[in-house]
């Protein structure tokens, strides 16, 4: 409905009115009444507003606090699960070497042999060694051969009770009566470590036909270290036509770093 002006003018002036009367009953103290009715509505509703803003707040700090938690019980887990797959990781080799252990045994089941954990090594040593956690008490003796489990490691030249050193196949001081795999020829392997090298087999005959990567074993010729042993492989030949000699550079079959495991051969069935 649309107000005539006449109307409009009317209304504004009775609301003029009203709100001069209002101020003039507020002034005499005549509308407390009516005010404590209206602050009695009022007020439960605020308080209401009031106590569900308060349990909202409550409500959110409990929930933050619980999230806190849960947050921290998953870090927790996943710190555990990170650590647990580590020790995996480390007992992987340990668990592949000593399988290749039993796989020997099976092999070769004339060797008596004793399995022995690695606890030492020195890098920085000019002399190549291993330190084993078996030593005479648990009948190692000096010249006993050290395998991994098919590859020659190297050779016992220290015994206390419950160590012993051994001499790796790449040291200077050691030296192996040896044969070429394919061919048969045979020769001695001498380790070459402090000279710059690893391993080089000497006196073979000077027709003998190597080929690369060809496999080097032990011949049995030399005291304690029986044959069938692989030594390593072939990655180079030298022939010198004048002194009519021939001799070939060797690697090891075997990464000494890594090993954690070995085998003491003590002996043979039947001795």
């Amino acid at each position: 409905m649309t107000l005539t002006l006449r109307q409009t003018a009317t209304l504004l002036a009775m609301l003029l009115v009203v709100s001069l009367s209002l101020i003039v009953l507020d002034g005499r103290n005549q509308l407390d009444g009516a005010k404590g009715l209206l602050g009695g509505i009022v007020a439960p509703v605020g308080e209401s507003l009031s106590g569900l803003g308060g349990r909202f707040s409550g409500s959110r700090q409990v929930g933050d606090a619980e999230l806190i938690a849960e947050n921290e019980r998953l870090r927790e887990e996943n710190a555990r699960l990170l650590s647990d797959n580590a020790q995996l990781q480390a007992l992987e080799p340990r668990v592949e070497q000593l399988e290749a252990q039993l796989d020997f045994q099976e092999a070769r089941p004339e060797l008596q042999e004793l399995t022995a954990g690695v606890v030492g090594r020195d890098p920085q040593s000019r002399e190549k060694y291993l330190i084993i956690d078996r030593g005479s008490a648990d009948g190692v003796a000096v010249g006993m051969p050290v395998v991994s489990p098919h590859f020659l490691v190297g050779q016992v030249i220290e015994v206390d009770p419950n160590r012993a050193k051994v001499l790796l196949v790449v040291d200077s001081a050691f030296q192996t009566g040896a044969l070429l795999q394919a061919s048969g020829d045979g020769g001695v392997v001498y380790g070459r470590w402090q000279a710059g090298g690893r391993m080089v087999m000497r006196h073979i005959p000077p027709d003998a036909e190597i080929a690369e990567n060809e496999l080097v074993v032990t011949s049995g010729l030399t005291s304690g270290i029986p044959a069938g042993l692989i030594i390593g492989q072939v990655i180079g030949v030298e022939r010198d036509e004048l002194r009519n000699e021939v001799q070939a550079d060797v690697v090891p079959a075997v990464n000494f770093d890594t090993l954690q495991s070995v085998m003491v051969i003590t002996g043979t069935q039947t001795e």
